[in-house]
């Protein structure tokens, strides 16, 4: 059997429990299922990622990177497993995909949500961030937040499916001044057009796309951290199924003694992220909410 070493300890007990506990049933002989622990120590995991700096993206060379996936593969490691494969995925089928076995874990900077919490095992937090906008250079409407959107009855862009969404609802923006579509490219060619005036997005999102754009006609508000009066600080984490709790609890053992490290914070910078961007809440705190 695979054993999971960090170099100070075994996970063999702990894996040996777990297999027993998948692979024979009471009285109903042995099943094909395999523990989440046995996947990463053998064939290795199968990860979905959604392709959005600074998260999870391809860098110039071609190779797979971001704040969520330099992380994911330090404690994959830690925990003596490895990763098979990374799948870039539509946002919009991270959690369908992960629940329907088409891959063990989604890095993709998701943020944890009541709602989410009720279809996926979160991870604890590896970020809290703050929100912001995408606006043409200058400015030109003065927007300075949801409300400013609202009050103005101007069309806010987001991902389809992502917090921002939600938050706009929040705000009271109608419905049809929402456009959700599926990627920066599109959102940023819906203000150049004239067909939406801000894209709301994160606030280390919003520095990553600006600073990428080479005609440099978008800009970021500066950042806000409540939406509609209430607290809109983000935690992202990594989900996984439901099923896999006791690979998660182990998993955060080695992430939580992670976070916060000079180790962490390097990663973090590397992809534009900073110091106070380190986590300020639990998940069970957040998924309560």
């Amino acid at each position: 059997m695979k054993q999971f070493s960090n170099g100070r300890r075994t996970l063999l007990g702990s894996s040996m429990v777990l297999a027993a506990a998948t692979l024979f049933g009471a009285g109903a002989g042995p099943v094909a299922a395999q523990s989440l622990m046995e996947r990463a120590g053998g064939e290795g995991l199968r990860v979905a990622f959604y392709n959005f700096k600074p998260y999870a993206y391809k860098n110039e060379e071609g190779k797979l990177v971001g704040e969520q996936v330099d992380i994911l593969r330090h404690v994959i490691g830690r925990m003596g497993g490895r990763i098979a494969s990374e799948q870039a995925t539509e946002w919009g089928n991270l959690i369908p995909g992960i629940n329907a076995r088409r891959f063990d874990v989604v890095a993709a900077g998701m943020f944890v949500t009541p709602k989410r919490c009720a279809a996926v095992r979160f991870s604890e937090p590896t970020f809290g961030i703050r929100q912001s906008l995408v606006v043409p250079k200058g400015n030109p409407k003065g927007i300075v937040d949801y409300d400013s959107i609202r009050e103005m009855g101007l069309v806010v862009a987001a991902v389809s499916g992502a917090a921002q969404v939600g938050y706009a609802e929040r705000s009271g923006i109608d419905a049809a001044k929402i456009m959700q579509l599926p990627d920066n490219p599109t959102a940023v060619a819906a203000i150049r057009a004239g067909r939406a005036d801000a894209y709301a997005i994160s606030a280390p999102g919003v520095r990553e796309l600006v600073a990428g754009l080479p005609e440099q006609d978008m800009e970021s508000v500066p950042p806000f951290d409540t939406v509609a009066g209430e607290p809109a600080i983000a935690h992202g984490a990594y989900a996984f199924r439901k099923e896999d709790g006791a690979f998660v609890d182990e998993f955060d053992k080695h992430l939580t003694a992670f976070i916060g490290t000079p180790e962490h914070i390097a990663i973090m910078e590397r992809h534009g992220m900073s110091a106070d961007e380190l986590p300020k809440a639990m998940t069970a705190d957040l998924c309560g909410g």
